[in-house]
């Protein structure tokens, strides 16, 4: 009868483990992911050649490669990982902001606290899982006044949808060897401070960072306006590669309002720094993202479909789009 039992208790065990995170969204299987959106072996277009151009900042994570764009504003890039998120470091005369945390796949803190001694508050520009990594390394974290991005902070990331994301064609280097990728996850935590559209962020030191609402790409996306540097930290609303219009979270329609919106502000920034592959971009893309999206919705552009799913290609950057999002 123990015997027995001792079966049953196994098979139960293993029960309510394969059930675990059933609620939540599905992992993607990226042996799976469409080759126009995750080419094989990605990483043999690296390095990009904007790093060539920037002055890199030696640190002790091997993780992270860190550039400075300013005298006060630090790139904290991850290459070794598809996604190739950038965090940025921006240094005030009071305090610091970090602006999105990336994969967590390193000890961010760690590193931030090898680049200054300032208090550090993490401004979080959306809340998808490669912009959230290291949130819970910090104790100060900001996020946009919308439900859904509270809820994502919240909730966390569990490892079945995060393990994807650290196998096969995703990851091209070792990982940190303190990283369990069997146990890794996303930690729940709750925001400290909620932001307004239109808000400012004072660093001290005449550094104030504006809250520009541009949603689309996800609900309660925002950027950020650095009056004094003539910078805007765009996240996921702008990068140099595909952008991700597709998902099931975009609102297409609010996607193109916000871009029309950062492009009617153009003449108050001269650098984008966005959320992934390159961190210092000229402002003048963003009147060609707004051309491209008018010329997709007529017909026009050059792409490849998969499925329901277009890649439309365009100069310095790309579209990701079902065709069902695309109107007359």
């Amino acid at each position: 009868m123990i015997k027995r039992n001792g079966i049953l208790l196994i098979f139960l065990v293993f029960f309510l483990i394969s059930c675990q995170g059933k609620g939540n969204k599905p992992a993607q299987d990226t042996s799976q992911r469409s080759e126009i959106i995750q080419p094989q072996k990605w990483w043999e277009n690296l390095p990009r050649p904007i790093y060539s151009s920037l002055e890199r900042i030696k640190v002790s994570q091997e993780w992270y490669l860190v550039y400075q764009l300013t005298d006060d504003t630090f790139a904290i890039y991850e290459p070794y990982q598809f996604e190739e998120a950038i965090s940025y470091l921006l240094l005030g005369k009071e305090t610091a902001i970090l602006v999105d945390t990336g994969t967590g796949i390193g000890n961010l803190s760690k590193l931030v606290a090898e680049l200054t001694t300032l208090p550090v508050s993490v401004v979080n520009t959306h809340t998808h899982w490669d912009h959230i990594g290291a949130n819970h390394q910090f104790d100060t974290i900001a996020c946009f006044d919308h439900p859904e991005c509270i809820d994502k902070l919240l909730n966390g990331v569990d490892n079945a949808r995060l393990h994807p994301s650290i196998t096969g064609d995703s990851i091209w280097k070792p990982l940190p060897e303190e990283l369990d990728p069997s146990s890794w996850e996303i930690p729940s935590v709750k925001p400290t401070e909620l932001l307004e559209d239109g808000e400012l962020i004072d660093l001290g030191g005449g550094r104030k960072l504006e809250v520009i609402y541009t949603p689309g790409h996800s609900p309660g996306s925002i950027c950020l306006l650095d009056q004094k540097n003539r910078l805007l930290f765009t996240g996921d609303t702008f990068f140099p590669g595909p952008l991700y219009a597709y998902p099931e979270d975009v609102d297409i329609d609010l996607y193109r309002a916000s871009i029309d919106r950062l492009n009617g502000r153009i003449e108050e920034y001269d650098y984008l720094c966005s959320g992934h592959n390159d961190p210092w971009v000229k402002s003048e893309v963003i009147s060609r993202v707004s051309d491209a999206f008018d010329a997709i919705m007529a017909g026009k552009g050059d792409f490849k479909q998969d499925g329901n799913l277009r890649r439309y290609y365009f100069e310095g950057f790309d579209i990701l789009i079902r065709t069902d999002m695309i109107k007359d």
